[in-house]
């Protein structure tokens, strides 16, 4: 389920207003072409290298899976441990162990050579798209009803030569039997349907030209590019089209599963639609050195994921457990936990504002491993408070910002699951 240059950093205190993005420090980097993500903690990359990475907690902790060969391009993962991945030698991959053990379900270079798309809906049901292996045989579009047991080919016929020329970008299905792909092989490049698992197709556009597409239903299709997006509300019967310079080149949109209305859309920016792609505000740059939004997915309304990098290169990984509205971004760590057991706190600093001094009190409910750390305004780990086992009580530390420059703080107590971050004002 995909269904993701800040010049000013914004930053609002959780117990206020939570931050709407966070940035995940520790991912793994490497190039990647896609990411996926199951539920607000479990979320999967797949490297063109030789490995998979894999968190089941957020973003905290990542695990490294060795994968069967290299090359891959687009991912499904269905629960912890069920992942799919196709590959750029024609391959799709399976493993019910979280990428301990690799089983090979597909590979016939006479059907394609290249994979671009793979979309599991459930642990059965699911499509796969890859390019025409030669000019004379059609593109190829793979169907499974038994979780890939069997890949069965739907188009033996039509599209014959086509070629997908961005990956997963330009083709996507809403389920089993309704779908979407373009190219710029065809004469005049075009958009085509089809509405029975691959089997035919239509031409529904041919005067449009897409970097990206995604569809929802029978009935609403977006299509990106070059700062227009273009949608259609009746399956491609009539069109509409809006200009906005704050989507660029777009290389993902995202849908919030079950609400159409809510759409996001980015690249060096990252905009969102209130209106199924009519009007768009852009809500936030990335950071220097963060790169580009490469892939993009919401598991439901509040928890979504962007992947960022540049030249394919996976650099940043953000997060975010209420929607994302807002565009605030907090480089500070977060392990996606919103339990807050009872026994445990985090007080108010004070004095607040202070110069240099000031006393955080916080409460432990039980024997557990506490740290208390001191960040920046850019998310940097600049103190450790407290980095010990302690028993249950009230506990009171001081930090003394004598070393530091006149500014906002974050300090953030960290005890098992439970997690709390506030704001301190040094002013001298």
């Amino acid at each position: 389920m995909r269904t993701f240059k800040i010049s000013l950093l914004v930053f609002i205190l959780p117990i206020t207003l939570s931050a709407q993005w966070y940035d995940i420090t520790n991912v793994p980097h490497g190039r990647c072409d896609a990411i996926d993500a199951y539920d607000s903690l479990i979320a999967t990359g797949a490297y063109t290298t030789d490995s998979l990475y894999l968190t089941t907690d957020g973003g905290n902790s990542w695990f490294g899976r060795p994968l069967p060969g290299k090359g891959p391009v687009d991912i499904s993962i269905i629960g912890e441990n069920k992942i799919w991945f196709c590959s750029d030698d024609g391959k799709i991959y399976h493993t019910i162990d979280g990428g301990l053990n690799w089983q090979l379900q597909f590979y016939d270079t006479l059907l394609t050579k290249f994979m671009n798309y793979l979309e599991m809906f459930d642990e059965m049901n699911g499509m796969a798209m890859g390019d025409a292996p030669t000019s004379d045989k059609p593109a190829l579009f793979l169907k499974t009803t038994d979780g890939g047991i069997n890949w069965v080919s739907q188009n033996d016929s039509e599209l014959i030569g086509l070629s997908s020329g961005n990956v997963w970008r330009r083709v996507d299905f809403a389920n089993l039997d309704l779908g979407y792909f373009y190219t710029f092989n065809a004469f005049p490049p075009s958009i085509y349907k089809t509405t029975n698992s691959g089997k035919n197709w239509q031409v529904i556009n041919d005067t449009i030209q897409c970097n990206v597409l995604k569809v929802y239903d029978e009935n609403i299709l977006l299509v990106e590019h070059t700062n227009i997006m273009y949608r259609t509300l009746d399956g491609g019967q009539t069109w509409g089209s809006s200009q906005y310079d704050s989507l660029g080149w777009a290389l993902d949109i995202e849908f919030i599963p079950g609400n159409p209305s809510n759409v996001w859309c980015g690249l060096e920016s990252v905009s969102l639609s209130s209106d199924t792609g009519r009007t768009w505000v852009k809500e936030f740059d990335f950071p220097q050195g963060s790169g580009i939004l490469y892939d993009m997915v919401f598991t439901d309304e509040n928890f979504g994921w962007i992947y960022a990098g540049g030249g394919g290169f996976l650099t940043n990984m953000y997060r975010t457990t209420n929607g994302g509205h807002g565009g605030i971004i907090i480089s500070v760590e977060d392990d996606g936990t919103d339990i807050v057991p009872s026994g445990y706190s985090l007080a108010q600093n004070y004095p607040n504002p202070f110069n240099p001094v000031t006393s955080i009190k916080y409460v432990v409910g039980s024997l557990q491993f506490v740290t208390l750390k001191v960040y920046d305004l850019l998310g940097r780990e600049i103190a450790t408070l407290v980095n010990e086992e302690k028993p249950a009580g009230e506990y009171e530390v001081e930090f003394n910002g004598s070393g530091f420059p006149s500014g906002i703080y974050f300090y953030r107590l960290k005890v098992g699951n439970y997690i709390e971050t506030k704001k301190m004002v040094l002013m001298k």
